[in-house]
C-alpha cells in the first residue's frame, strides 16, 4: 500500500520550481482525428489485425479524453483559486493557503493520486469547489499517466512488424486489388499510430508536471518520472 503523505502549504516560493501546463492546447489535432475528435483506424480484412486496430484507438482515445479532462480541471482549478490562466498550480496553492490559513488547507499525496484536506469539519462552499476540482484533476491525470504505458505496449510490436502484417494480408486476400487498397489501409493506420505516439508522450509529459506541481505543493520532490502505480 502506497505511504500517505501530509504536509502543509507552507515551503518557501523560492524551493519550487514552475512546471507550466499548458491549458490552451487544443484537444483535436489534425492529421489524427475524425471531424468528431476520435482516432479511428481502416479495415485490413484480417479480424486479429483489425481488432488489434481497434483496440490500439479506442486506448488512445481514453488517453486523449483524460487529457482534454486534465486540461478543464486545471482551468478550473485556477478558475476557482481565483489565479490566472497561465499560473502554476504551486501558486494556486500558496493563494489558497493565504486566503484560508484558518481552514488548515493541506494537499494529501498518495502515490501519484493526491487531493486537498482541509480539518475544519464546516468546509466553506468554495473550498469545496477547489477540492472537488483538485480530485477531478488528480483522477484524469492518473488516466493519462496509465494510458500512456498501455499504449506503448500496444503499438511497438505493431511498428516493428509492418512486413508481416502486410504478408498476412495478402494471404487473406489473394485478389490484387483488394491487396492493393488493404496494404495502403495499413500504412495509413501505422502512420497514425505514429503521430498517436508522439501525442501521447505529449499528454504523459502534461500529466507528469500536473503531478510534479501539486507534490511540489504538498513540500514532496519526486524521486522518478510519474507512471502507474
Amino acid at each position: 500500500m502506497p505511504a500517505l503523505f501530509c504536509c502543509c502549504l507552507s515551503a518557501a516560493p523560492e524551493e519550487r520550481e514552475h512546471f507550466p501546463v499548458n491549458t490552451r492546447q487544443p484537444c483535436r489535432n489534425i492529421g489524427v482525428f475524425n471531424r468528431e475528435g476520435t482516432l479511428t483506424m481502416k479495415l485490413v480484412n484480417v479480424q486479429a489485425i483489425d481488432t488489434l486496430f481497434s483496440d490500439i484507438a479506442t486506448t488512445f482515445n481514453g488517453q486523449h479524453e483524460a487529457h482534454c479532462a486534465m486540461l478543464r480541471a486545471a482551468r478550473r482549478l485556477r478558475e476557482v483559486c481565483g489565479c490566472a490562466p497561465a499560473a502554476a498550480l504551486t501558486a494556486c496553492m500558496d493563494t489558497l493557503q493565504q486566503e484560508h490559513g484558518a481552514h488548515k488547507v493541506q494537499v494529501l499525496m498518495e502515490g501519484f493520486s493526491f487531493s486537498l484536506a482541509v480539518k475544519e469539519q464546516e468546509v466553506p462552499e468554495e473550498l469545496r469547489r477547489v477540492q472537488q476540482q483538485v480530485q477531478e484533476l488528480s483522477r484524469s491525470t492518473k488516466r493519462v499517466l496509465a494510458g500512456r504505458a498501455v499504449l506503448q505496449e500496444m503499438t511497438s510490436s505493431v511498428l516493428q512488424s509492418q512486413a508481416e502484417l502486410e504478408e498476412r494480408i495478402r494471404a487473406a486476400n489473394p485478389e490484387y486489388l483488394d491487396q492493393v487498397r488493404l496494404e495502403g489501409n495499413l500504412r495509413e493506420n501505422i502512420q497514425k499510430i505514429g503521430l498517436a505516439r508522439e501525442l501521447s508522450e505529449h499528454y504523459w509529459e502534461a500529466a507528469s508536471c500536473v503531478v510534479r506541481e501539486m507534490a511540489q505543493g504538498a513540500g514532496l520532490v519526486l524521486e522518478g518520472p510519474p507512471g502507474n502505480e
